[in-house]
């Protein structure tokens, strides 16, 4: 069989909106004709069923740009010059010296302070990706796609994002994923065996008001997707990985104890730190702080929200450990 070419493309236009995942029709592509290996520094945007390839992004000199971002799939979609595109078959190529990368992701279920965690650790000057969409795109796939495809591809597709990331940030870079690829825990801790793992939470009630007020989601939505993280987090807690829960409320009061106990940052710059903390995190976003002042919590939400959670956690089988991290959600003060 005729090995597929990798192939490299010029944009000729893109989507001026950001949906809220990504797409190969992100782009409107021109091909370019070339014998150019695969180059430096291309970055995993979205992954191609259909055609089965994956499309990274080029960024010439902007990498840092990227990185810097509080969102990135938003800074590839807007800063990329160009398009790569490899057969899924031919993934395994772009593997460092076959190294396996060993990020520390971390979970949430939105709305913890995953963005400001990120922001400090780049403070830090610590080698950071926040939100890299080909991975939610991925842990979102219908079961339909999952198996067709099987779950080998389904980790090599993970894999071949973590790797990009890998050559570009390095081998320890951290990772924030956000809250859809708690579907999806235990193939991503696949692609990347030797990763870390990071849980953020917050006080129950403060985190559902929060996810309502900026999403717009109803209590019915925000109970499913605290099911959802809590049986993430209760999968993740028996992989006997290194994992450790970070609390919204000890970043916020304590951002220092945080990094140093919680993450082992032995460097820590103070008031790079303090000067980080004065900033909104998510300044230039479409969730920044001043596009949200006025917000209001629907009448009725909280008891609704109740009720709601109620009946989505009912059944749940999870261990001792996540059921304590419940109870101390539910205690924390609103």
């Amino acid at each position: 069989m005729t090995q597929r070419p990798i192939l490299h493309f010029d944009i000729a236009d893109r989507q001026q909106e950001l949906r809220h995942f990504v797409a190969p029709d992100d782009f409107v592509l021109l091909r370019r004709d070339t014998d150019l290996p695969f180059p430096d520094g291309a970055l995993a945007y979205c992954a191609d069923l259909q055609a089965e390839r994956v499309l990274f992004s080029l960024h010439g000199g902007t990498l840092e740009q990227v990185f810097a971002a509080p969102f990135m799939y938003a800074a590839q979609l807007t800063g990329a010059t160009g398009v790569v595109s490899v057969p899924f078959e031919r993934l395994a190529e772009l593997e460092p010296e076959r190294r396996a990368p060993c990020p520390t992701l971390i979970f949430s279920p939105g709305r913890t302070g995953s963005t400001l965690l990120t922001h400090l650790l780049r403070a830090s000057e610590q080698p950071c990706a926040s939100e890299p969409d080909m991975l939610t795109q991925i842990c979102r796939f219908v079961r339909e796609d999952r198996r067709r495809i099987g779950l080998p591809m389904e980790v090599a597709l993970l894999r071949a994002c973590l790797v990009s990331l890998d050559r570009a940030l390095g081998p320890k870079a951290f990772i924030k994923l956000r809250s859809q690829c708690n579907a999806r825990p235990l193939p991503l801790l696949e692609a990347a065996p030797g990763a870390r793992t990071v849980f953020m939470l917050r006080g129950l009630q403060p985190w559902a008001r929060s996810r309502h007020r900026t999403f717009g989601e109803p209590p019915e939505s925000v109970a499913a997707v605290l099911r959802e993280a809590m049986d993430a987090l209760d999968k993740l807690s028996f992989t006997g990985l290194p994992f450790h829960v970070v609390w919204f409320e000890d970043l916020t009061q304590d951002p220092l104890a945080v990094l140093r106990r919680g993450l082992g940052l032995a460097q820590v710059d103070e008031r790079a730190i303090a000067a980080a903390m004065a900033r909104d995190s998510q300044a230039g976003t479409a969730i920044a702080r001043e596009n949200l002042t006025g917000s209001n919590v629907d009448d009725g939400f909280d008891q609704a929200f109740a009720l709601a959670w109620a009946a989505a956690s009912c059944g749940a089988e999870w261990s001792e450990t996540t059921r304590n991290h419940l109870a101390t959600m539910a205690d924390m003060a609103a």
